[in-house]
């Protein structure tokens, strides 16, 4: 079988074949730009995403399925026939901010109430663009808008689908909403075909990340991307002072999220960077379930090692750095079970 792997990040779209244990060269091009929009306001183009997909899937031959990571929080609306009405909001679009909500989000939907939550987000239209709001008939995920393209099949894997605060992953119900949502599933499972390609539910990158990191259940995993997240692996639903989200083979990774990650790092001034990485990654470690050491993974990993290890050093557990692994890794493992 010849896998491709496509992991849609915030600053790269990486791809590369899997064939039998082999993940073979690994390609990556830039996430398009946000288009020219005042904060909090954060898009981009749909088109573009859409033409990168498809030139990545088409540069390939002899493909047999195609599997898919995603950005989270993101998403897409369309009317009734289906067309996009907006571009991609990102996951760092705020527009939420820009109002006040009139309900609260519960821990079963494993995502916490915040301004880039999708569910507010298009509360946030209703008020501040009625006009489009009365026009919204689907609402698409970005996985699921890319499955949707390829496959005219908006589904998606619970762990891309849930991020959006339109389930409940305790009881795998999905809101009533006057638009349809993407349909989920708990397997990562074939949603159709593209050009004769098997193409498999769309799943978080957060959850292939900490997957191909081949983290222990006794960790702390500090994921660290453009954003960081400090999780640990429960084999139950579990609540707390944590977003309970859900992760492969019916677990929940519990995950304290918006840390300072590599966009964080990148453009900070100050010479306290390690005290503040330090306060901030201790302080999300007190909120999750206890765990024994921790395992730092991530792609800010690779050029910033030196730092962590300092900050890790402070915290004083037991630490490891895997540096190799990605979403990408995760989604080739998910391919080897399914493809046994």
């Amino acid at each position: 079988m010849r896998n491709l792997l496509i992991d849609i990040g915030s600053t790269n779209i990486k791809w590369a074949i899997n064939q039998g244990d082999e993940i073979l060269e690994v390609l990556k091009t830039s996430f398009p730009p946000k288009k020219e929009l005042p904060a909090p306001f954060y898009e981009v183009e749909l088109s573009k995403i859409n033409d990168i997909i498809i030139d990545i899937i088409n540069s390939q031959k002899d493909i047999d399925n195609i599997f898919i990571s995603t950005q989270m929080h993101g998403y897409v609306l369309a009317d009734k026939d289906r067309k996009p009405i907006t571009d991609y909001i990102s996951w760092q679009d705020e527009r939420a901010s820009l109002v006040e909500y009139p309900y609260q989000v519960t821990k079963q939907y494993g995502v916490d109430l915040k301004p880039n939550l999708p569910k507010a987000s298009v509360y946030a239209i209703s008020r501040l663009n009625p006009e489009l709001y009365e026009n919204i008939r689907e609402f698409f995920t970005l996985g699921s808008y890319i499955a949707f393209y390829l496959t005219q099949n908006n589904a998606t894997h619970i762990t891309d689908g849930a991020p959006s605060g339109f389930y409940n992953v305790a009881t795998r119900e999905a809101d009533q909403t006057p638009f349809r949502l993407p349909s989920v599933e708990y397997d990562v499972e074939i949603i159709g075909q593209y050009k004769g390609i098997n193409v498999y539910s769309p799943v978080g990158d957060q959850q292939a990340s900490i997957l191909g990191s081949l983290a222990p259940q006794d960790s702390y995993i500090l994921n660290l991307g453009t954003a960081g997240q400090m999780c640990a692996i429960n084999d139950d639903f579990l609540e707390g002072d944590f977003e309970p989200r859900p992760y492969f083979y019916n677990k929940t990774l519990c995950t304290v999220t918006r840390l300072m990650g590599g966009k964080f790092i990148q453009y900070y001034q100050g010479e306290d960077l390690a005290e503040k990485l330090y306060d901030n990654y201790l302080t999300a470690i007190k909120k999750l379930p206890s765990r024994g050491k921790v395992l730092a993974t991530g792609g800010v990993v690779n050029y910033q090692k030196e730092l962590l290890a300092k900050v890790l050093d402070k915290i004083g557990l037991p630490y490891a750095f895997n540096e190799k692994a990605d979403a990408l890794n995760g989604l080739k493992i998910l391919a080897q079970e399914i493809n046994k």
